[in-house]
């Protein structure tokens, strides 16, 4: 009865009426009518076998000119400009601002908040919110007049980057909900130090209330007799996300925090600024994090408060989405019961999913995503190419890295290590990976330093960025403030010494003595925790070979050629603390004075304008304290931070204001420390020179990169910086300096020197942690796991080998001392050459001893490895975990010798392009939002497919698009003279004529490679997929370029031809059977159906049932991508391309995923029900009220 009512009602919104299953009333009721629950019908197929044969025959025939292709997709303008148009009040925002393309095809849902009741007429006009910024404030504050299905009030995200003024629109909600009568408000950050500039851009605005800093200001005034003062009791309280997490005497920190802000009756705003701190969140997994934890707790206690998302990289991936409770993804009145449900179903579905998620997200009211343009900038890719000296001094730290692993693994064998070895190869991988990116940074040194020289030379000014410092290596030397030192400490150096004696076990773990594994809890009793000179407590004894092989290690360690501390190097060579504005977490540094004072900043060099990067100089070094430590532990990081590296009071805020007066010419700047902090060429600031940005640590993320690289590029600045993307030749470093330059790129920054030459990066070089990537891994894993296994698909020996180093790399034998030699890229080739396959056996060989260097799981097999490599496989241990961790690849290699780590990286790269190039040619492979390409493009009609029947309103809305996709001759010229590279681009003819007459085509070299062709025809424009240079010389004839008019009358014909037909002409088949069918391929005029509007609940029904399918259709539409169209008129759509004959399944299968949706809630609220009911006890008359309360 009810469930029948449901479905009846559900199928009429959905379809207005119309069947879902098909057939008539009367066939429906004799299948169960509308009680009936819809069922998916399979179609039954019957194949003409003969017919089968000639349809195949004819497809090859099409599918060699392109006769099968759907439209032509081409990725256009990844940012457009942006311009409010929601407000018709307030000042323009200072600074070029731009937004994704794809979300500005998609307005904004009608503003009726009347935000201007609250918010002053001086705020207004005089510009203390711009218009972008009102709009922003303007938004949230309409979001949260709404409630979600389960009663919670509806969150909003601010996703703008750098800027844009987060903090001010911030301050901008905070002042309206408190003129509203909402007087307690939580503003959660990631620093302690933007404490200041919270109360900075709430003065701003006009907004004089009270900011509580921490916590801990609520303890002292706490302890006042008659509890807190009028002035704490409303406010602002400023808390950090470890202050969240922590714990003081009387409990956990978040109970004191929800009984100041008012608990389950909370009604201000909780604003989350930089709210990507609280992803990794996993409700399976003890390992999730513990902010995330604490952050959905919050939201869950009091769900009458006001939320506020504020990140520019917050859904950027969608496993890190799950504390993002109040945007209504899961839970009540969606497809999906939890976060964990949602992340599932959506995960690794590409960035055109992202992107249409976000789209989503603003045409709901929820979402905005605005950042400030690059067109400003500048930027370069600078290689700092290791010497001789510098590639000796890698390879023996990482054959020392190898010798230490290997004697780590014996040692805790002649110990008997059993309760802590999972600790100690933890302790070793985690030392291995932050050992081998210091020393990468520190080969750098020389060529950062002369970029900045250069730049100061050039009247410029200099920013070098950096993710960490490499100081808590250094805090084992317990220096003191005022020590005298002979050298610079070497960071790297005391890395290993420090893991050597507090790891390397040297006590026998007896079975029958007290230890970890059965029962005792001191730490010095365990076998790979106890310190060199540390005796420990119980019967364990000293393993003699154990003790002798630590001494030795240490020896090794010491004597090993290791560069000094990179941060101390580059502000010694750069001219001293007095030169150089240093904005990192470090405590400490050890400075070169004269005589015996140290060189402090004087007025001498304010304005300094002659100063160009000489070093500085003194005949002593002294370690020096970074500001007042004092009131903490050792010197510890300040409580209530979660930076890496600590923070110092105020010294940072000196620095900059130093740097930004000119007074230093030379910035330092942390990922750590550089949280708020602007170092952009400010107009109304004295230092007025053009910032040249150095990068000499670049993260595996482009997107993070970018979010760094905003501290030199900010709103009201007189010029845009330069930057340059430094990289080694090791291993992916190039590689990721290049997609981050391609990111800046696509931000509208220019290329310095040649305009046009723009990268020579393709689109590809993206993120290697994607789907693909780990698909790629996957298969080069596979390919190393047996000996005499081929390389993968698409993958060529000689393009794996391009990555080799030139020359040998020499290696001395462990044992008897003689020279071994590796091989050289010719004589793998000429191995193959006399014996096919011998020299891909060779070199798998070669490369399954490295992947036993990498310590993962990837099911490699023992057969054919050397002893020493068999003993590191058997303590890494079997299984597959790591075939697809690419993150750990990427930090795993680059222990490997310079000339291993190119080769093995070499390999993995050949395979993703491999993957790529299969992905374009099966029609899977989406770069996000491309543009939809004609020459006439017409929107015939769009239609409501279904509403969603969880009541949100939304709808999923098809549009059939018809397209002219034809390219005349001369628009064909004009793309040739603008895109023409190299001597084989140009018009080709085919050699063999197909339907009576010559066949033409465009073929382009694409920007980065020179063997790949981008592809135009005259009837089907742009082709979607990519052809060699091999099939272009054997299938085509190139027009000399004195020739290339003689092409035009072929073209011309095809062209013409095509407009109203298909491209067989007179001899097609299909029109000359009888039977009245038409022929459309290769036609010029096609058709293509959009899905736009709810495509994100709709997703999983619409990709099982393509995947049904898919066999059904042309290659290039069997993937699902996200496009925007603009027809002649300007009517743009953005959506999904689709296939038009699947949607009468698509809506029945969505309708019925949400009737078992429902079923399954009434059945959880049932059993609640009668839990309740039975907790009660009761019955008769009470029973019988009480559950009438609980139905109610």
């Amino acid at each position: 009865g009810a469930q029948s009512q449901r479905w009846r009602v559900a199928r009429r919104e959905a379809f207005g009426g119309v069947c879902v299953c098909g057939g008539d009333a009367t066939a429906r009721n004799a299948e169960g009518g509308d009680d009936a629950r819809p069922r998916l019908v399979p179609m039954a197929t019957q194949v003409d076998p003969a017919a089968l044969a000639a349809a195949m025959k004819r497809a090859r025939e099409e599918a060699e000119l392109g006769g099968a292709e759907s439209v032509s997709e081409r990725v256009g303008e990844v940012f457009a400009g942006y311009h409010c148009s929601t407000l018709d009040r307030g000042i323009e925002h200072p600074g070029d601002i731009a937004e994704a393309a794809s979300l500005s095809s998609i307005a904004l849902p009608p503003l009726t908040y009347p935000l201007f009741d609250t918010l002053g007429d001086d705020i207004v006009a005089k510009g203390k919110l711009s218009k972008l910024q009102l709009e922003g404030v303007a938004y949230a504050c309409q979001k949260h007049c709404e409630l979600l299905p389960d009663g919670a009030r509806a969150g909003f995200m601010i996703g703008d980057g750098a800027g844009v003024g987060k903090g001010r629109q911030i301050s901008g909600i905070i002042l309206d909900n408190y003129s509203r009568g909402r007087r307690r408000h939580l503003w959660i950050s990631s620093s302690v130090d933007l404490h200041r500039d919270a109360e900075r851009d709430l003065r701003d605005v006009g907004c004089y209330l009270k900011v509580i800093n921490g916590c801990q200001e609520l303890d002292r005034e706490g302890k006042r007799a008659f509890g807190l003062p009028k002035d704490f009791r409303e406010g602002v309280l400023f808390l950090t996300y470890a202050t969240l997490v922590s714990r003081n005497q009387r409990g956990s920190r978040l109970e004191q925090i929800l009984e100041w802000f008012g608990g389950a009756d909370a009604d201000g705003c909780v604003l989350l600024d930089e709210c990507h701190k609280a992803k990794n969140f996993d409700a399976g997994a003890e390992t999730g994090s513990k902010v995330a934890a604490c952050v959905i707790e919050l939201q869950r206690r009091c769900p009458d408060a006001r939320v506020v998302y504020c990140s520019a990289t917050g859904i950027s991936e969608i496993g890190n989405m799950a504390y993002m409770q109040r945007l209504g993804f899961w839970g009540e009145g969606t497809p999906f019961g939890d976060a964990d449900s949602f992340i599932k179903a959506m995960k690794n579905r590409g960035v055109g999913f992202l992107e249409m998620l976000a789209m989503e997200m603003k045409a709901s009211g929820k979402y905005v995503s605005r950042g400030l343009s690059f067109r400003q900038a500048e930027f370069a890719s600078v290689e700092a190419t290791l010497t001789e000296k510098q590639t000796e001094v890698y390879n023996k730290a990482a054959a020392f890295m190898s010798s230490l692993r290997a004697c780590l693994a014996q040692a805790l064998t002649e110990t008997r290590t059993s309760s802590n070895r999972g600790q100690a190869w933890k302790a070793y991988w985690s030392v291995h990976q932050r050992f081998f990116k210091l020393l990468c940074v520190s080969m750098k040194v020389p060529s950062v330093v002369e970029q900045c020289r250069r730049a100061l030379r050039e009247g410029k000014c200099a920013v070098i960025g950096l993710q960490t410092t490499g100081e808590a290596a250094e805090a084992s030397l317990e220096m003191s403030p005022g020590m005298r030192v002979d050298a610079f400490v070497s960071t790297t150096r005391e890395m290993l010494l420090g893991f050597i004696r507090t790891h390397f076990p040297v006590y026998i773990e007896d079975v029958a003595a007290p230890s970890a594994a059965n029962g005792a809890s001191d730490p010095l009793l365990s076998s790979t925790s106890n310190p060199g000179d540390i005796k420990p407590l119980g019967p364990l004894r000293e393993h003699p070979d154990c003790v002798e092989a630590r001494r030795i290690l240490l020896e090794q360690a010491a004597r090993l050629d290791l560069p000094p501390n990179f941060l101390d190097e580059l502000i010694d060579r750069l001219g001293g603390p007095g030169r150089v504005a240093e904005m990192t977490g470090r405590r400490g540094r050890i400075v070169r004075v004269a005589g015996n004072k140290i060189e402090k900043v004087s007025s001498d060099f304010a304005g300094d304008d002659d100063f160009t990067g000489e070093p500085a100089t003194g005949d002593a070094l002294v370690f020096e304290a970074r500001g007042d430590a004092s009131g903490r532990p050792h010197g510890g990081p300040r409580a209530g931070t979660v930076a890496a590296d600590g923070e110092v009071d105020g010294v940072n805020l000196r620095e900059k204001t130093a740097f930004q007066r000119g007074e230093k010419l030379v910035a330092i700047i942390s990922d750590a420390a550089s949280t708020g902090i602007s170092l952009h060429a400010r107009r109304d600031e004295p230092n007025q020179r053009r910032r040249v940005h150095v990068t000499i640590e670049l993260p595996w993320s482009a997107d993070k990169a970018i979010q760094q690289l905003g501290r030199t590029h900010r709103s009201n600045q007189s010029s845009g910086p330069i930057y340059l993307m430094t990289s080694t030749n090791l291993g992916g470093e190039r590689r990721f300096a290049a997609a981050v330059a391609r990111r800046l790129q696509s931000l509208g920054a220019l290329t310095r020197g040649d305009r046009r030459a723009a990268t020579g990066v393709d689109l590809s070089e993206g993120n290697l942690d994607s789907p693909l990537g780990r698909r790629a891994l996957k298969k080069m894993y596979d390919a190393l796991v047996l000996d005499g296994t081929p390389t993968p698909a698409g993958v060529t020996l000689s393009g794996i080998l391009n990555h080799l180093p030139e020359g040998r790399e020499a290696v001395d034998s462990a044992t008897d001392g003689v020279r071994v030699y590796s091989r050289t890229a010719e004589e793998y080739l000429a191995m193959e050459a006399v014996s096919r396959g011998s020299g891909v056996v060779a070199l798998h060989a070669e490369l399954r001893a490295l992947v036993c260097s990498l310590g993962v799981q990837v099911g490699l097999l023992a057969e054919g490895l050397s002893e020493e490599n068999v003993a590191a496989l058997i303590e890494t241990g079997g299984g597959t975990k790591d075939q697809g961790d690419v993150r750990r690849f990427l930090n795993r290699i680059l222990g490997l010798s310079v000339r291993g780590q190119n080769l093995l990286f070499g390999y993995f790269t050949e395979v993703f392009e491999a993957e790529v190039k299969a992905a374009k040619a099966e029609g899977k492979y989406s770069e996000g939002v491309s543009d939809l390409s004609g020459s006439n493009i017409h929107i015939a009609y769009t239609k409501t497919v279904l509403k969603d029947p969880m009541g949100s309103g939304a709808e999923l809305r098809h549009s059939r698009v018809l397209i002219d996709r034809g390219v005349s001759f001369d628009k064909a010229k004009e793309i040739l003279d603008a895109q023409r590279r190299l001597p084989k681009d140009g018009f080709y003819r085919m050699r063999r004529e197909m339907y009576g007459r010559t066949q033409v085509i465009l073929a382009l070299a694409k920007p980065g490679a020179r063997n790949t062709f981008s592809i135009y025809r005259p009837n089907t424009g742009a082709s979607f997929f990519e052809m060699d240079v091999e099939e272009l010389d054997t299938k085509y004839r190139k027009y000399e370029d004195g020739d290339e008019e003689l092409a035009r009358r072929p073209w011309a014909q095809t062209y013409e031809l095509t407009e109203r037909g298909c491209m067989h002409g007179a001899s097609c088949a299909v029109t000359r059977d009888g039977t009245g069918r038409e022929c459309t391929a290769g036609s010029r005029q096609v058709r293509c159906c959009i899905l736009s509007g709810a495509v994100v609940p709709a997703w999983g029904a619409l990709e099982h049932t393509l995947e049904r399918h898919e066999h059904r259709f042309n290659k290039s539409d069997r993937g699902m991508r996200a496009v925007k169209v603009v027809a002649e008129d300007g009517t743009k759509v953005v959506g999904i391309r689709y296939p038009e004959d699947l949607l009468p399944e698509v809506r029945e299968r969505i309708v019925q995923e949400w009737f078992r949706t429902q079923e399954r809630a009434e059945e959880k609220a049932r059993v609640e029900r009668e839990k309740k009911l039975n907790s009660a006890g009761g019955g008769g008359d009470d029973g019988d009220e009480t559950k009438t309360k609980v139905s109610g």
